[in-house]
């Protein structure tokens, strides 16, 4: 069922937002997950150098959703940022800057992904707790890397799910894409990292 503005519904109360979001309507909530912030900055550390880049385009998607959509709030499904071992300097900038931008807009709650390792240092600063899992109406929103029982209606990240496409001739693309079953209402969202593009599931 398309449903305009870039978003397509896959049942009554959720629509798939074009480039990687998810909106719950019954609660107005939009929810993203694997922003992976400083991710270049990491990968510096392995002999990788990749323009600084990210953020401000994660920061411009994002934004430009809550002005389209007005959410009451905002809800990140883990993996805010990216380095396991301790806090890197572009990771505080990053993440500082993204709770700044949505400060004004809509409330932002946050749950622990697996690379979140100290991330609730930098939240705490900004008055934001990290949590373990959120409850969007029916909906509970978690990461996906526990291995807890997806039992009843779930939003969740962590796969970073994608497709790719090839032609006749083998030259092909990979694009995030989202995973949702209607039986057991579990939606897999992709990851709005644009280094981390994702694994193939097809």
């Amino acid at each position: 069922m398309a449903v305009g503005s870039g978003a397509y519904a896959v049942s009554d109360d959720i629509e798939l937002v074009e480039g990687g979001a998810a909106h719950l309507l019954d609660e107005n909530a939009l929810v993203v997950a694997d922003m992976h912030l400083g991710c270049e900055a990491a990968l510096e550390y392995e002999g990788l150098s990749l323009p600084r880049v990210q953020s401000r385009k994660i920061e411009g998607y994002v934004l430009d959703v809550i002005d389209r959509i007005g959410p009451s709030r905002v809800v990140v499904a883990g993996d805010l940022k990216h380095n396991f071992s301790r806090n890197l300097a572009q990771e505080w900038r990053d993440v500082s800057r993204f709770v700044e931008l949505l400060a004004g807009r809509a409330p932002l709650e946050v749950v622990k992904g697996n690379h979140d390792n100290y991330l609730s240092i930098i939240l705490k600063e900004r008055g934001l707790p990290l949590k373990r899992e959120a409850r969007v109406g029916r909906f509970r929103i978690l990461h996906g890397h526990e291995g807890r029982s997806l039992r009843g209606p779930t939003v969740m990240g962590h796969i970073h799910p994608s497709i790719r496409l090839k032609d006749r001739l083998g030259a092909g693309v990979k694009d995030p894409c989202f995973l949702w079953s209607e039986r057991k209402e579990v939606l897999v969202l992709p990851a709005l990292s644009i280094v981390a593009s994702g694994a193939d599931v097809v």
